[in-house]
């Protein structure tokens, strides 16, 4: 029986914890620091403490108390552990491992796998894990699961090829920042560099470094106070245009919806209409949806409905670029959009609203101060096609889209203003001649 070998380990071991308490540096003041002394000179010794280093004064100490250090006692109850007790190594390893004596600690459990070689504890301690009855450290673990080691982490071959792939855009992306910015900056100038730097490679990797590199030129585009890049731009969609894959044309998308530059989005929806991609109509068609909804028409604040109106205008507007007619019931949906303005955000337009032209888009019921409730006419110039730059400080609740307006004209060959059920009953009537 293995228990009293270990009960008399456990025994030796809390004995000699509390001789490996540190040493302990009695001052002549009568008071007293105890801790480990690091270093010792003539006018001064260091003791490291459960706190941190103390400094003392050689004049302020008294006499110093030596303790035995946790190595000494480790020497000392190993050479009392029997050579055959499996348990008794595991035991002292664990100790060792608390006072941080790590290499005494893998000696120690090495000891025990070697006279107990299925020893659990020792084997997990040392990092090995048992499959199908054969333990295996864990690199040889890690291997059996088809991993392989890049730096200090275990990866998946596919996830070693990414990060090699990344390292080589990355590369790409320094390059095709040097490259734009050199003289001269001209659309054209720009695309031959960009060629002729990619040459005859394989495209994948130098297409993602120009899409990671469009994607952040067109952010720092809409923070720049003046646009210096749109040339730039123009030369990377350029470059995409006849690139195939769901990465390319999801920036394409982005592009033709969120550059600032209307040439930049019709080049991109211009690459997307080559694609003849259903998909891409149906990305613009289920944005006219979103922004359309209640929750922005009745629950947005001013920043919201100006992002309304600026994306109901641009995706309009991709749309006739891509000339399907399938999106015109969208399009009807997005041509006239009432938001909602709560009185309490201090964004109500004033009652003097421009009556200049006899063409009715709507009408707003207000209340005049005599409680009266009166019917004001809102005319369809009324915010068309208004930069979203120059937005103005009161705004109107009543949007009439014209890039919807004219998309649709373009489309159907017809014009009904801002009726949306004539637009609509006009479809459903000849919708067969216009869909795919």
């Amino acid at each position: 029986m293995r228990s009293q070998p270990l009960i008399l380990l456990g025994s030796l071991l809390a004995l000699a914890a509390g001789r490996a308490a540190g040493d302990v540096v009695h001052l002549r003041s009568g008071g007293r620091v105890e801790g480990a002394i690091v270093s010792r000179t003539a006018t001064e010794l260091v003791v490291r403490t459960a706190a941190g280093k103390v400094t003392l004064k050689a004049a302020d100490v008294a006499r110093i108390e030596v303790k035995a250090t946790p190595l000494d006692v480790y020497r000392e109850t190993a050479a009392k552990v029997k050579e055959d007790d499996a348990d008794g190594r595991y035991k002292l390893g664990l100790w060792c491992q608390d006072q941080k004596l790590f290499r005494e600690a893998r000696q120690e459990f090495e000891k025990a796998i070697a006279l107990d070689p299925n020893h659990k504890g020792a084997r997990a301690r040392l990092g090995y894990v048992q499959r199908d009855g054969t333990w295996l450290t864990e690199a040889e673990a890690k291997k059996a699961d088809g991993l392989v080691r890049v730096g200090d982490k275990w990866v998946s071959e596919q996830e070693r090829l990414r990060g090699e792939q990344r390292e080589v855009i990355a590369a790409w992306v320094r390059r095709v920042r040097q490259l734009i910015a050199a003289r001269p900056v001209t659309e054209q100038a720009v695309a031959e560099r960009l060629a002729e730097a990619i040459g005859d490679r394989p495209r994948d990797l130098p297409n993602a470094a120009l899409r990671y590199v469009l994607e952040e030129m067109i952010k720092e585009a809409i923070e720049a106070p003046r646009d210096r890049t749109n040339d730039v731009r123009l030369a990377l969609v350029g470059l995409l245009a006849d690139q195939r894959g769901d990465e390319t044309a999801d920036l394409l998308r982005k592009t033709a919806l969120r550059d600032i530059d209307g040439r930049v989005r019709a080049a991109a929806t211009k690459a997307l209409a080559a694609q003849r991609d259903v998909e891409n109509a149906a990305y613009f068609v289920g944005l006219l949806h979103r922004f359309t909804s209640s929750r922005v028409r009745l629950g947005s604040d001013k920043a919201g409905r100006a992002t309304a109106r600026r994306v109901l205008r641009r995706a309009s507007e991709a749309l006739a670029g891509l000339g399907d007619a399938r999106a015109v019931p969208a399009l009807v949906n997005a041509l006239t959009v009432r938001f909602q303005i709560k009185e309490k955000d201090d964004e109500l337009p004033p009652l003097n609203i421009n009556l200049s032209t006899n063409s009715l888009a709507d009408m707003a019921i207000v209340t005049d101060a005599m409680g009266n409730q009166i019917a004001v006419p809102i005319t369809d110039s009324t915010n068309w096609g208004l930069d979203p730059n120059l937005e103005r400080d009161t705004e109107d609740p009543f949007f009439f889209n014209e890039a919807a307006y004219n998309t649709l004209r373009t489309l159907t060959g017809q014009d009904f203003a801002h009726d949306k059920r004539a637009w609509l009953a006009w479809w459903y009537r000849n919708r067969h001649n216009l869909e795919e």
